[in-house]
């Protein structure tokens, strides 16, 4: 294990912001806008491809499909939500071969019961710590001595208080995490805490309307979290943009009244790459 390649981020040493992703689409927007990294959340493919809450309705294999098409559609670093692994140590193991033979470069396990939901979602409940221990120690050997960036997620705050989710998050360290995730503290003394007695890096969850406080980067930096994930905010505007122009249409019967707001033909074709396409088909015309 110590000739493992270290994950291009953590390399760096420095914060990182990361922009949650949902499809390929999404992806591409995201790293068009800039963003160095992006992560593949479970709440944002359940909701768009299921229609469904993060629920625990969605099946390993429709979360490992989602992934695969992301990870082809970008060339920056993909993380993925893995939920709980989707059962026990075998199953995380089999998850992480599948992430390896995909390209991606990271992996979040949480310590949820399954099925699981949402973690600023009510009524979740958290397996025995040592069981997301064996858990953890199955993606690192898994894993290898490939760069993949493993953060291990602990919902036990909502459940058992503070003070066990800290415990939790410092058992998952030790058991060869990289990156610590104390999932929905609520209060910026609970951040507080969290940077005090966890060691570093960690990782933090920025969503419109949950249970964390969103505070601004350097305050974030200043207690001690270096990757902040804005993992809903592509969703949430995409889903309020959907619902404005199809209200706009019924009311109207034209989309006139909110062209200014949206990518035409041309501008959008270029998000998706249409002039290489054209290109690679002139090339085979012969």
């Amino acid at each position: 294990m110590g000739n493992r390649k270290v994950h291009p981020l953590l390399e760096q040493g420095e914060m990182f912001l990361i922009a949650g992703v949902y499809d390929a689409l999404s992806a591409k927007l995201a790293e068009r806008a800039g963003f160095h990294a992006v992560v593949v959340t479970g709440y944002g493919v359940s909701a768009s491809l299921l229609g469904e809450p993060d629920f625990g309705l969605m099946t390993q294999s429709e979360l490992i499909d989602a992934a695969r098409r992301i990870c082809n559609a970008v060339k920056i670093p993909v993380s993925v939500d893995c939920d709980t692994g989707y059962g026990g140590a075998l199953n995380v193991f089999r998850m992480v071969k599948a992430l390896k033979e995909m390209g991606a470069r990271g992996m979040l396990l949480e310590d949820q019961v399954w099925p699981k939901r949402c973690g600023h979602m009510r009524g979740k409940d958290v397996i025995p710590a040592e069981e997301h221990v064996q858990k953890i120690k199955a993606a690192v050997e898994a894993r290898g001595d490939y760069a993949l960036m493993i953060t291990a997620r602990t919902d036990a705050l909502a459940t058992h208080g503070l003070d066990e989710a800290i415990r939790r998050a410092n058992l998952y360290k030790e058991a060869g995490a990289d990156l610590l995730f104390v999932e929905a503290p609520r209060t910026v003394d609970d951040l507080r805490e969290i940077g005090r007695q966890c060691p570093p890096p960690l990782v933090i969850n920025c969503i419109e309307g949950g249970q964390t406080p969103i505070l601004p980067l350097e305050q974030l930096q200043e207690l001690g979290f270096i990757a902040v994930g804005y993992v809903l905010s592509g969703l949430y505007a995409a889903a309020k943009a959907m619902a404005d122009v199809y209200a706009c249409l019924r009311e109207h019967g034209t989309s006139q009244p909110m062209q200014d707001r949206m990518m035409d033909f041309d501008e959008f074709a270029d998000v998706i790459g249409l002039s290489e396409r054209y290109l690679l088909d002139e090339r085979f015309k012969g």
